[in-house]
């Protein structure tokens, strides 16, 4: 006859690692680094007075459990009994970013620290959100128990919609790990309205004791590595030179991303475009003459297409330089256009040099 299964093996069975998959979400877990910030001008502080400047005990299970939360999500460093709770350099891009978008980056990072969070977003990236049964039989197979499946598929459900992850479509919710636009991550500004009950997480608390002293996680993994390597190509109608630069990008162990837009009058950027130019870290944008002007005296003046300087234009709003222009021999920038990087080609190939130039570049901007 079977043994039975005591209750403290049931409850040791249900026990999650922190480290592996928090149970708290991403957005509650961000209190004490708000605290943190808000309290102590961000400097480090005891446990107990982070809590009680929190507004709980000290020696609630509820604490505890947030402190295990935030260190595993990267924010803060120092478990409920250590000499002080510190806030990480990811915590502090989060409460108190110094550039514009950084902080929607950093949570991002943060929501993909917990070894088995990460692993799931990123298996699923660019493709559908998987039902929630589907979902919970793939957090089953990774060894999380199933009794607590349900509230471990909402939590993977409520951080892809706080830090832009899980995105609604008319099909369903759909996961892309690409970098963030401002519409995304829906960062509140304050602190956030949550509420931990001291009992609620009481009898989790033992889980959490081994992070008095934690250990640095080396087997996780951080961002996902496609918003460093996707460059967004805007091209006119010379396919050869499309080609061109497509190769030059894969050489330069990149991956290239196309897009096609209307090639005959400006108007605003069409919404596939302006998510593909979002999706990527980088561009090459080329700049070839599309007609010819002849002015009174004679001269000719060869013409930029209306929508490649509209796509200039978004380049160096979402990529802050990391962009290059590889333009035709005879085509004039615009003055406000003039000592951006650039490539200049003659004909209808890019020769050896220009094209040396683009990969060098290119390289640069891999190692920033």
């Amino acid at each position: 006859m079977p043994k039975a299964e005591t209750a403290s093996e049931a409850a040791k069975r249900s026990r999650i690692s922190q480290a592996d998959f928090p149970n708290i979400s991403l957005e509650e877990a961000l209190r004490i680094a708000r605290g943190l910030w808000d309290n102590y001008a961000g400097k480090g502080a005891a446990p107990h007075n982070v809590a009680m400047a929190l507004d709980l005990s000290p020696t609630s299970g509820g604490w505890r459990n947030l402190c295990g939360a935030s260190i595993a999500y990267g924010l803060t460093e120092g478990g409920y009994n250590a000499s002080e709770i510190l806030l990480t350099d990811l915590g502090r891009r989060i409460v108190a970013p110094t550039s514009e978008g950084d902080d929607l980056v950093a949570l991002q990072e943060a929501a993909l620290k917990p070894r088995l969070l990460g692993d799931f977003y990123r298996n699923y990236d660019r493709a559908k959100f998987p039902r929630d049964d589907i979902a919970g039989n793939v957090l089953v197979s990774k060894g999380l128990p199933k009794d607590r499946i349900d509230g471990l598929v909402a939590l993977l459900k409520r951080n892809g919609d706080f830090v832009g992850f899980i995105k609604q479509t008319k099909t369903g919710p759909f996961v892309s790990l690409d970098a963030p636009s401002p519409s995304q991550a829906k960062l509140r500004s304050g602190e956030t309205d949550l509420q931990v009950d001291d009992e609620e997480y009481g009898e989790r608390q033992d889980e959490n004791r081994d992070e008095r002293a934690p250990a640095p996680q080396s087997d996780i993994v951080t961002i996902s590595p496609a918003p460093n390597s996707r460059v967004f190509i805007t091209h006119g109608k010379n396919q050869g030179i499309l080609d061109q630069i497509k190769e030059v990008v894969e050489l330069g162990g990149f991956e290239p991303i196309i897009s096609t837009r209307t090639e005959t009058t400006a108007k605003p950027i069409p919404d596939k475009v302006m998510d593909d130019m979002r999706s990527c870290s980088a561009a090459v944008i080329h700049v070839g003459s599309e007609g010819v002007l002849t002015d009174d005296e004679g001269k000719k003046h060869p013409q930029i297409n209306s929508n490649v300087l509209i796509e200039i234009g978004a380049a160096m709003a979402l990529y802050k330089g990391r962009f290059i222009l590889v333009v035709e021999d005879g085509v004039t920038l615009p003055s406000n256009l003039q000592g951006l990087y650039e490539s200049r080609y003659s004909g209808s190939s890019i020769e050896f040099q220009a094209g040396m130039k683009i990969l060098k570049a290119l390289r640069g901007l891999k190692a920033q």
